[in-house]
């Protein structure tokens, strides 16, 4: 077989790989349990998926700005093309709304640093540069600054390169090894992959792996990429080129399932061929890609699994040409946190932790009528330059703290949301009224579709008025952290709104 040919093969293998084991998993993502699937219990849901979907679009944009492209071009796809609310992709777009470039697109007001939602996104690099890993993780770096900083940005570029480096070898372990060379020793990403090879050399069995990688790299948001990553290792190492049992390992850990079966079956793809993947795959799954609407509405974007592929070739010819001792790919180097320190402050809450000897009822009838913090109050009036809020300084002795705030926003919106979390007992009251109480006592995530250590709740916020928001955070000890956003009807978050007294 021609190089050329091979070449394009694996290219193919690694999208139907992708949507097969990816669309496998997808009924199950966020289950926070293991499963126990069998081969009879795989079933291909062929519906959209971000993991496959999003690469389309760097596809096109790569295609425009060839080897040029960078972090830039790809905000443009983010701020103009992409519907997406949930977690890392909703901040990175509300930050560039908000007029921040890269890489503080994705490091402001971002809980999700960490998220495997660039991850996921790595094998259109490995495919445009097979063989070539430093560029493909340039690109990957590019691609996940947009998004995510440290273990998440080195998420993605670790996959990138071991993805790059399987086009050259049928040794998914070389691979996989070989792709720590592009990323630190002491990141958390090399960590843990070190971690699952040392446990495969010791041939401890599959059934005790999720228990050992979840007690040493474990979190409780279940998209997080250093977990998720010891994930996918051990299920294409025990899964010894089984494509349908690496399938399954990946899917029974639970937590991101379809992201992690996803990434499995495009590297099995890419390693060894279409011919891993077994026939009757390949016959389920329907040749037209499924795609979000917002995709849909980008003529331009291939449509079906093997007009990605030809489009992917062509654009590699391409781009391999225009590579010369000259051109530049630099290594990712994390933004700097502490120039976080120097933004403006956007909010400012009344914290109040002597309870026992205020009387509350009474301050936000007052916060109420006058619209405006009582002198006596406004020393302790603390500004806050993020939706995130570390106030562990104000809790002792499984205190009470409660929190005051003019809530704003700017514009009209049909069904307003907002959410509300910590990893305490809350309660939220909006202009006297009631609308969230939750003591689950679950460590906080904050996000509109799947807020956990609280709720997301709907008010009719009217524009530029100022709405009181009263917290309550019960059985405060040390830490404490609050967290509070406001989105529209899709999750996304409104552009203009501020916690300001």
């Amino acid at each position: 077989m021609n190089k050329i040919k091979k070449y394009r093969e694996k290219v193919d293998a690694c999208w139907l790989g992708k949507a097969i084991a990816g669309g496998i998993g997808a009924p199950y993502e966020g289950v926070p349990y293991p499963l126990e699937l069998t081969e009879k219990d795989a079933y291909i849901d062929d519906g959209p998926n971000d993991d496959l979907e999003l690469q389309l679009l760097w596809l096109l944009y790569a295609e425009k700005h060839g080897l040029e492209l960078n972090s830039d071009h790809l905000s443009d796809a983010w701020l103009n093309c992409i519907g997406y609310g949930p977690d890392e992709y909703g901040v990175a777009i509300w930050n560039l709304k908000r007029g921040l470039k890269p890489p503080y697109t994705g490091l402001v007001d971002n809980w999700f640093v960490n998220g495997l939602g660039a991850t996921i996104r790595a094998e259109i690099w490995a495919c445009l540069f097979p063989g070539q890993a430093a560029i493909a993780s340039y690109f990957a770096s590019q691609d996940a600054s947009v998004d995510h900083h440290n273990e998440g940005v080195w998420g993605e570029i670790y996959i990138a390169a071991a993805e790059s480096i399987a086009f050259t070898t049928s040794d998914i372990k070389k691979a996989l090894k070989d792709g720590l060379n592009y990323i630190p020793e002491n990141s958390k990403i090399n960590q843990v992959v070190n971690y699952i090879f040392d446990l495969y050399d010791k041939k401890i069995p599959y059934k005790d792996l999720r228990t050992l990688i979840v007690d040493n790299f474990g979190s409780h948001s279940f998209t997080d990429c250093i977990m998720n990553i010891g994930f996918m290792v051990s299920a294409l190492l025990w899964g010894k080129n089984d494509f349908i049992k690496t399938v399954l390992y990946a899917v029974n850990f639970g937590y991101d399932t379809d992201c992690i079966a996803a990434t499995c079956g495009a590297f099995m793809g890419i390693s060894l061929g279409k011919e891993v993947i077994p026939q009757y795959l390949r016959d389920a799954l329907c040749q037209d890609i499924s795609v979000s609407p917002f995709i849909e509405k980008i003529a331009e974007v291939p449509r079906t699994f093997s007009d990605l592929t030809e489009r992917v070739v062509t654009l590699n010819e391409k781009l391999q040409q225009k590579i010369t001792t000259e051109s530049k790919f630099p290594k990712y180097e994390p933004a700097d946190i502490s120039a976080l320190e120097k933004l403006p402050t956007q909010n400012s809450w009344l914290i109040l932790d002597d309870v026992k000897s205020l009387d509350i009822n009474k301050i936000e009838k007052n916060l109420l009528k006058e619209k405006a913090c009582p002198e006596y109050l406004i020393k302790n009036i603390v500004e806050k330059n993020s939706i995130h809020l570390d106030i562990s300084e104000y809790a002792s002795n499984f205190n009470e703290i409660h929190l005051f705030s003019f809530l704003t926003i700017e514009g009209q919106y049909t069904s307003p949301l907002l959410f509300a979390c910590a990893n305490t007992g809350i309660t939220v009251w909006i202009d006297g009224i009631q609308v969230i109480n939750y003591h689950g006592r679950q460590k906080e995530i904050p996000t509109f579709h799947r807020t956990e250590g609280g709720a997301t709740c709907y008010y009719p916020f009217k524009d530029s008025q100022k709405h009181l928001i009263h917290v309550r955070l019960l059985f405060c000890r040390p830490p404490v952290k609050f967290s509070m956003g406001v989105g529209d009807e899709e999750s996304q978050f409104i552009k203009d709104f501020k916690f300001r007294i």
